[in-house]
């Protein structure tokens, strides 16, 4: 059975609440020009994270203008609590990130990226992304990846909809 079949399943048997949640992997001191960045993003321990979408946002001044262009970016990610990466290679970030409205050749992130399947985050475990800048000329002084989803919390003291239900 898929994932958000039987999540949904749960809730509707009052075994787990779902609630709206995003995390997100701040790369604040840039990507250098031909330099490859790590960021680990904690998925937080009192509830497993469902990422349905990921969207990707480049700047081309640290906290004011989005770049318009395609970002010459690779992405890896893994994720921590299983040991599994979700990708063979990295990928270029137009193959599986939304990003600025407008850029020249695709969709410029108007959509985030869907994933086939929805992916499951333990709680408690990270998010490794791994983003590597292409271009000899250009850096990129902030990108911010957004992991859009939902926390998934067992019903008991921890769950925000213990009480209510």
């Amino acid at each position: 059975m898929p994932l958000l079949e039987r999540v949904y399943e749960l809730e509707r048997a009052r075994q787990v609440s779902i609630i709206p949640f995003f995390y997100t992997a701040q790369y604040l001191s840039g990507i250098g020009i031909s330099t490859s960045v790590t960021v680990n993003t904690g998925v937080q321990s009192d509830s497993d994270f469902i990422c349905r979408y990921i969207n990707l946002t480049v700047y081309n001044s640290p906290n004011v203008f989005v770049l318009a262009g395609l970002a010459a970016l690779t992405l890896s990610l893994f994720d921590n609590a299983s040991g599994r990466t979700l990708m063979d290679n990295a990928t270029a970030i137009q193959n599986v990130t939304g990003g600025a409205m407008g850029t020249l050749g695709g969709s410029g992130g108007n959509a985030p990226f869907i994933f086939p399947e929805p992916w499951l985050v333990r709680a408690g475990g990270t998010i490794q992304s791994t983003l590597t800048n292409l271009s000899s000329l250009f850096g990129y002084p902030r990108v911010d990846i957004a992991y859009c989803g939902m926390k998934v919390f067992k019903f008991g003291s921890s769950s925000p909809a213990g009480s209510l239900l």
